[in-house]
């Protein structure tokens, strides 16, 4: 059983299939932007995560250059 402070904090990491169903966007576009940085991450052994945080923080740089 994992420490619930510990499902907490794995709760707000995203996988790269997550993230591609938040943004509607495939599943290589996602790792597209994984890969290029525009979208900070992690690995973790063979996984590739994305905090809540920097996905929001993504969203909203987004909003400001579409304005």
């Amino acid at each position: 059983m994992i420490p619930k402070t510990q499902a907490e904090h794995t709760t707000r990491l995203l996988s790269a299939e997550e993230l591609a169903q938040e943004l509607g966007v495939g599943r290589t576009t996602a790792y597209s932007l994984l890969w290029s940085g525009a979208i900070p991450s992690m690995k973790l052994g063979r996984l590739r995560r994305v905090r809540r945080e920097d996905f929001e923080t993504f969203l909203a740089e987004c909003r400001e250059r579409s304005q």
